[in-house]
């Protein structure tokens, strides 16, 4: 694993968001982003900065609320970033099926083949976009995008597949707090998370803070 550690969340934000900056100066143009609370200040950095690289920004997954709720990451992220070219999935459509296909009609529509940066989370339980263990759409291998009801959640999510996550040039995983030491030892130990699953044997940067770290 390259694993980059840092101090505290504070730094591993602004050492993130520098190093979006970074490859986007070397030429990314399609990124795709992750909702959650570690990378919204992360966003809220780039946010900041005027990046005049047409850069079209893709949601990595979503819950399926509107985008007037407090849990919609593109709100979060539009609200953060400002993006001015953005591919969001359209939970406004009421159907997840629906709005799967739409999301894929849009990004071919876009011209887009595959993505240049991911950046990720991961999640207590190992997951990573709406990719949760035990799911359907960890089988799927044939599409851009996909629908999946998750159990434990009672929801329906949508979500960019492990295909297309797995195809980027580079996926960047944010880890910040004690909870996600645990996961992030398993997954170097060889544990078969959906986390594991995105990122084995793919150019993959981990940046976690100390407290995430795992034990040397």
């Amino acid at each position: 694993m390259n694993v980059r550690i840092f101090d505290s969340a504070d730094d591993l934000a602004r050492a993130a968001a520098r190093t979006i900056l970074q490859k986007i100066e070397e030429g990314a143009r399609t990124i795709a982003l992750s909702g959650g609370t570690t990378p919204k200040p992360v966003y809220e950095l780039l946010g900041r900065e005027t990046i005049a690289a047409p850069v079209t920004w893709v949601v990595v997954d979503e819950r399926y609320v509107p985008m007037s709720d407090p849990q919609s990451n593109a709100a979060m992220i539009e609200a953060a970033l400002h993006p001015a070219r953005f591919l969001r999935f359209k939970t406004e459509l009421g159907d997840p099926a629906a709005t799967a296909r739409a999301f894929e009609e849009e990004w071919r529509a876009l011209g887009l083949e595959r993505l240049d940066l991911v950046i990720l989370g991961m999640g207590d339980d190992g997951h990573t976009a709406s990719l949760f263990p035990g799911t359907t759409a960890l089988q799927v291998e044939d599409r851009i995008a996909t629908e999946v009801w998750v159990e434990k959640l009672n929801m329906w999510r949508v979500t960019l597949t492990k295909p297309v996550l797995r195809d980027a040039a580079l996926r960047i995983v944010l880890a910040a707090g004690e909870k996600k030491r645990p996961i992030l030892e398993q997954v170097r130990a060889g544990a078969d998370f959906p986390i594991a699953q995105v990122t084995r044997g793919v150019e993959t940067w981990w940046m976690v803070d100390r407290a995430a770290a795992p034990e040397q």
